[in-house]
């Protein structure tokens, strides 16, 4: 569990770092070809209406990462200790810190497949759904350490 919120953390840092140092160009990251399917529109017809729409769409992104950075924190601080520990609470507050962000992607992703996008066009950086078969991990991993009888989680 730290490395998951590890990894949150290093995603928060590099997907803001790549998707603005990659403007004026397209930021795969932030607007990729799922997203275009979505909008109907391309990167450089988003430029070309407005040059700051595009910094918007960035920043709306970067915004995302800020929250991913405190969830990444927070994970990792449960995980270090009272995870470790066998804690129950802290069993039940990392599943809680991974269903939020996993049903906010599962809305995401039932709306893009409501539009006809495929799930394959989906992949990290499309609005962020690529993100899902990583909490589907480690949701199924959570429900059954919380779920079925474990001698180590104490109250």
């Amino acid at each position: 569990m730290a490395a998951y919120g590890i990894f949150f953390m290093a995603l928060s840092i590099l997907v803001p770092m790549h998707s603005y140092f990659s403007l004026p160009n397209q930021p795969m990251m932030t607007f990729a070809v799922g997203d275009e399917r979505f909008t109907g529109l391309s990167w450089n017809q988003i430029i070309s209406v407005s040059p700051n729409l595009g910094v918007w769409i960035v920043f709306t992104m970067i915004s995302m990462c800020a929250m991913m950075m405190g969830l990444g924190i927070l994970i990792l601080a449960i995980a270090r200790r009272p995870y470790r520990e066998g804690k129950r609470w802290a069993w039940k507050a990392l599943l809680a810190a991974t269903l939020i962000p996993f049903i906010h992607y599962l809305f995401i992703s039932t709306i893009h497949w409501s539009h006809g996008i495929p799930p394959w066009t989906l992949l990290p950086g499309n609005s962020g759904v690529g993100a899902d078969l990583i909490n589907g991990i480690v949701l199924i991993w959570l429900y059954f350490g919380l779920w079925l009888p474990r001698k180590e989680l104490t109250d």
